[in-house]
């Protein structure tokens, strides 16, 4: 039996040009040093974890990451989904996916939806005044991952970088198990 270099197999090369890729598919080996496992999505999911500030990053988009996922914090009661200016500086941080994880109820940071440009949020703009605060006010976590999928990311599209410490500067992370 004659296997058919997909390469060469005109159906499979119409059907990828149909797809707008000219790429092959990709595979990426499961490593737990960068990807959740199963119980970790669960508990992140469920109660959250506490995590060192060196395990956590950011990416382009200026949303908060773990490892291959999207995630939130809270610190107090304010639920922080981005590396904002309002960002606090800690050692230690909780961290989850959903709602239940966090303990107390909480307030969306507007800082990290105006670095998001959350739904069109803009404090610069005061003409917007009463429409970011009904983001604010309608703001749910579930609602913020239909538009920013939360798991799993591209690790190789995806740029992580280490949480800035001060405004402007960033810091080499003590450990970067991230990148």
């Amino acid at each position: 039996m004659e296997l058919y270099d997909f390469l060469e197999f005109e159906p499979f090369n119409r059907l990828r040009e149909l797809m707008g890729t000219d790429q092959l598919g990709q595979f990426e080996l499961f490593d737990p040093d960068r990807h959740l496992t199963g119980d970790e999505r669960s508990v992140l999911a469920r109660q959250g974890l506490q995590l060192p500030r060196s395990m956590l990053g950011r990416l382009l988009d200026h949303c908060l990451c773990y490892k291959n996922s999207r995630v939130a914090i809270v610190d107090e009661d304010t639920l922080h989904l981005a590396n904002c200016d309002q960002f606090p500086d800690r050692d230690q941080y909780r961290v989850g996916t959903s709602e239940q994880a966090f303990d107390a109820p909480t307030v969306v940071c507007s800082a990290c939806l105006q670095v998001l440009n959350y739904q069109g949020y803009d404090e610069q703009k005061a003409r917007k005044e009463y429409y970011n605060r009904q983001v604010l006010q309608q703001f749910s976590l579930e609602a913020f991952w239909s538009d920013y999928v939360p798991y799993p990311l591209n690790r190789d599209r995806e740029k992580v970088k280490p949480i800035d410490r001060s405004e402007g500067v960033e810091g080499p992370p003590t450990s970067n198990p991230i990148g």
